[in-house]
């Protein structure tokens, strides 16, 4: 099988699919066996000889009512002369993509791409689609008292009707009814959907950021920041990302973490303070930080911009704890395919946008800074 750092050879092409208008083809790895084979979009393929042949074949195999014009414009199809301009995936690759199979739970799989290095999983990383809970920080209660549920029928939620949208939206959808995107007003920046002592079920258009990730992703490596997130399909304004999971620590814990990720020059600490209120209680250990270092999602590979076309918004969920909330990603903009996602790390410069601004994905406001690498029109060059 030669070095781990070794490129896999495509031995032939053996399926065909389109997806979303995109073409993909499942391919098998010389020398392995079809446990191996992988869909890949026309875009990452780097053997146009082992593509013609295989069109060749489908060719041959269908309609006998052929000509020579058709198999003329078969030699010429623009896939065939654009397909595999990439690199053949390196082992670590693919190694990454089939550890992301293995656990990815909260949506479509995660294809990886890097024609850069030979960077594959990140050391000591475990994906996870939910919290960790990490020492001192209490976990949810099975069953919350405190909550309000609903009893809408049929699993539609009515904002006139519903007692959550009563209670926390004065009766009024978080969500448009028909497309799932964001429909808070000016003013507004948190999110309260319906829970399990609900009588609605998981359809209700109350419940869409717990109905998991629906939108096509993949991890791109770039040149100068390392690892990323890309759009593999158009992504509509206000459409629900992903959760920001990872660890769950306390800010005393995530003070000290914050002080060793400093000296690495990273880090993956959010804090958790939407609803923070010091006046109410100063002890620390009320307040806490996700930190997604060792345990995360995608999010994990979400970067930094000074133009981020992602925005952060609170929701509450199965607990009436306040400082456990969800930290959600929406798209701030209709996102095009194969566009990076980011987000702003220390949040916006305007109380208009509060809810960008009251979630930092850097604890401690002293940090030495990092040079931003985002490369936006209104980037800041550095941020803290």
């Amino acid at each position: 099988m030669g070095s781990i750092d070794s490129e896999y050879e495509v031995e032939r092409v053996i399926g065909e699919k389109e997806d979303n208008g995109i073409p993909y083809y499942l391919l098998k790895w010389k020398g392995y066996d079809n446990s191996y084979n992988i869909w890949e979009p026309y875009y990452n393929l780097n053997c146009p000889e082992l593509l013609l042949e295989y069109k060749c074949e489908q060719w041959i195999l269908g309609d006998d009512d052929k000509d020579d014009e058709e198999y003329q414009k078969l030699l010429s199809h623009k896939l065939l002369k654009n397909a595999y301009k990439g690199h053949p995936k390196s082992r670590n690759v693919i190694e990454f993509e089939n550890f992301l199979k293995q656990f990815v739970k909260d949506g479509p799989p995660i294809p990886v791409i890097n024609t850069i290095d030979q960077a594959g999983i990140p050391p000591d990383f475990q994906y996870v689609d939910y919290y960790v809970y990490g020492k001192n920080v209490p976990r949810p209660p099975i069953y919350d008292e405190t909550l309000i549920g609903c009893d809408c029928k049929d699993g539609l939620c009515k904002g006139f009707r519903c007692q959550c949208l009563k209670t926390y939206n004065s009766g009024c959808l978080f969500y448009k009814r028909y497309s799932s995107a964001l429909n808070l007003e000016p003013g507004q920046s948190a999110i309260f959907e319906c829970n399990y002592k609900c009588s609605c079920n998981s359809t209700c258009q109350n419940r869409v950021t717990q109905r998991g990730r629906k939108v096509k992703l993949a991890i791109k490596r770039f040149p100068e920041k390392g690892w990323g997130v890309i759009a593999l399909e158009r992504i509509e304004k206000g459409t629900f990302i992903t959760y920001y999971y990872g660890e769950m620590i306390t800010s005393i814990e995530a003070e000290i973490r914050g002080k060793k990720y400093d000296e690495l020059g990273n880090t993956y600490l959010f804090d958790i303070d939407f609803f923070d209120d010091s006046s109410a209680d100063d002890s620390a250990d009320h307040y806490y930080t996700v930190d997604a270092c060792r345990f995360g999602n995608i999010s994990h590979f979400l970067n930094h911009s000074c133009d981020p076309n992602l925005v952060v918004i609170p929701v509450m969920t199965n607990t009436s704890n306040l400082n456990q909330h969800h930290i959600a990603f929406f798209a701030k903009r209709s996102i095009e395919i194969n566009e990076e996602l980011a987000f702003n790390y220390i949040g916006a410069a305007n109380e208009e946008n509060k809810f960008e601004e009251m979630g930092s994905c850097l604890f401690m406001q002293e940090k030495a800074k990092y040079t931003c690498k985002c490369n936006a029109v209104n980037c800041r060059k550095y941020f803290h």
